[in-house]
């Protein structure tokens, strides 16, 4: 930082701090000048651990944006104040920031005009310029603009109460002055101030047919955070994890799911896929903090890419299923290179679920196969009721292709559908997508799992990071993790600390997504960034040739009870096996 620009002081919560050169000419105007002490002093009579806010220099008529922030020095309880010269936001004059201010706090245009002095039509076109600056589209919107940004005037003319409950009421007493510094004559010294938890939404489903998933979610995030939390938490403060049981399946539900979420004040949010993926990213950007999502979804991109402003604190923590047809692709090259396609037709039958965010057979990915000299047989949607599953059934087999691809995300509707194939005998080659990786899976299927293969996009790796994870996880719960979403919110608990310990206040959103959007992290499921500029991360090898800077799209068998990654390189541990129902050679 520039010293005539800008300056960085610690004060002890209850003394001065230490005589200093005076060289600063910034920092010496300040403390002569404005209440910027007592300020830093009483932050820790407040409700907040941070708090931003723009202060007026009235000997020289600039501005400072000022941070000050509640930490521990060596065990010694302190403040530490950032101050930077700024121009006001968006050319506003001083009294529009005090209007904004107060906009901020809730307040209407009378009463605005009766604290300042002023008449209502006055403030009302004050207001109207400040819209037009911010381009808010309202004036709510300008006040959370405010609020968030720390476009917030100090000192105010008005009293405290005025203030609301912006974290800057704190400051000052009920006449607008500071109140005394701690330990000074003015007041007796109060007991230290208890560093209020981060408090991480955890919103996944409790029960119903995505209910293992949702356990496995909540127990792989439950066990990074006590991990996180025995190493001292986020800068002193632990995390508290607040469990939502999330309705995945309708819009209604959805919405309750946030609802329920913004009233437990969170500040950021982890949540798995859902079934109606529009309803799920509108309420995200809604809520105002940093959503971490797992829904392999292409809307994602869309939504990013056409609004990044709205949809700035969403980001989506595995690769979109778009890559799904690539690496359907990348296992019949992996047939064609073991030389065991024994005469069969090379031919593909695809039955796909009706969800959002399941279907491989794009047109992307026929065009694919065609060029790779693959003929599709068909493309039938999946309908989860007996008599239906039947009638699919009865189709398959009068049509029987070299490779059946099925879609299904919930374990009891693919098992229903693959142990009536595995009934009739069915000769072809079984690949699914992601279900497989839920224990529940092979518990319902038993024997008939065997030579299933499947693949997903972020899965746990066996290598030492995820190996030591599988041991804490069986350690802690008794039984072993799926091959995906437990590892998957493991690592995004980690990805979330990470930017709040770079950030250095979880409840300031704009530095904390800043500090996702930069995020580097190597986790139990591969490697998460989100460069790209959609929020996502990014598949290998279909997107990077580089396995240290995406998630492997990892292809599993089924072979004796247990699942053998096939690939990619370098994470394969077995090579494919034909089903016993349709040896290598059988036409």
């Amino acid at each position: 930082m520039d010293p005539a620009h800008a300056f960085r002081i610690v004060f002890p919560r209850d003394r001065a701090p230490e005589p200093r050169d005076g060289g600063n000419p910034l920092l010496r105007e300040a403390l002569e000048t404005t209440e910027l002490q007592r300020y830093a002093h009483r932050l820790w009579h407040t409700l907040h651990d941070r708090i931003r806010f723009l202060l007026e220099l009235p000997a020289s008529r600039r501005w400072l944006e000022v941070t000050l922030t509640a930490e521990y020095a060596s065990g010694e309880e302190v403040t530490l104040v950032e101050a930077e010269t700024v121009a006001l936001p968006h050319r506003l004059t001083a009294r529009e920031l005090e209007v904004l201010t107060l906009v901020a706090a809730g307040h209407s245009n009378p009463t605005i005009a009766e604290a300042l002095f002023t008449s209502p039509r006055t403030v009302s076109t004050q207001v109207e310029t400040i819209r037009g600056k911010l381009g808010a589209i309202s004036r709510t919107a300008a006040g959370v603009q405010a609020f968030q940004n720390g476009w917030l005037k100090l000192p105010m003319p008005v009293p405290a109460e005025m203030l609301g409950t912006l974290s800057i009421s704190g400051l000052v007493d009920r006449a607008g002055r500071p109140p005394a510094a701690a330990g000074s004559p003015e007041t007796a010294p109060s007991s230290p101030k208890p560093l209020r938890p981060v408090r991480l939404g955890l919103a996944y489903p409790a029960g119903g047919p995505a209910g293992a998933d949702g356990a496995q979610s909540l127990r792989g995030a439950q066990l990074a955070i006590d991990e996180i939390n025995s190493r001292g938490g986020i800068r002193g403060r632990s995390i508290e994890a607040v469990a939502v049981d999330a309705d995945v399946y309708d819009p209604d539900g959805i919405s309750a799911t946030f609802a329920e979420l913004r009233s437990r004040d969170v500040d950021a949010v982890l949540m798995s896929y859902v079934f109606d993926e529009q309803t799920a990213f509108e309420e995200a950007a809604r809520i105002g903090v940093p959503v971490l999502h797992t829904m392999t979804s292409k809307r994602h991109l869309e939504a990013v890419g056409a609004d990044p402003e709205r949809f700035r604190t969403v980001f989506q923590c595995a690769p979109p299923e778009s890559n799904y047809g690539p690496g359907l692709v990348r296992f019949l090259d992996l047939l064609d290179s073991q030389g065991t396609g024994g005469g069969r037709p090379r031919t593909v039958r695809f039955v796909e679920t009706t969800a959002d965010g399941g279907q491989i057979a794009d047109a992307e990915t026929l065009q694919l196969l065609e060029q790779h000299g693959w003929e599709t047989r068909g493309v039938e949607a999946l309908v989860a009721d007996p008599e239906s599953i039947e009638r699919l059934t009865e189709r398959i087999l009068a049509d029987p292709s070299t490779v059946l691809v099925v879609t299904e995300f919930l374990p009891s509707v693919l098992a229903s559908l693959l142990l009536a194939l595995r009934a009739a005998a069915c000769r072809s080659v079984i690949y699914t997508i992601y279900t497989p990786s839920v224990p529940e899976f092979l518990a319902e299927m038993g024997e008939a799992a065997e030579g299933v293969v499947w693949a997903t996009v972020s899965g746990t790796y066996s290598d030492p990071y995820g190996s030591e994870f599988r041991r804490a996880y069986a350690e802690r719960y008794g039984d072993s993790p799926g091959l995906s979403q437990a590892g998957l919110a493991y690592d995004m608990v980690h990805v979330m600390a990470a930017a709040w310990q770079q950030s250095t206040d979880p409840s300031e959103v704009s530095g904390t997504v800043a500090a996702l959007r930069s995020t580097r992290y190597r986790g139990v499921n591969g490697s998460y960034s989100f460069v790209s500029g959609l929020q996502s991360t990014i598949a290998y090898p279909e997107e990077t040739n580089d396995p240290s800077l995406g998630n492997a799209q990892l292809i599993f068998q089924v072979q004796e009870g247990e699942h053998r990654c096939l690939g990619p390189a370098p994470y394969g541990d077995g090579e494919f096996r034909w089903p016993a129902s349709c040896e290598a050679g059988d036409s």
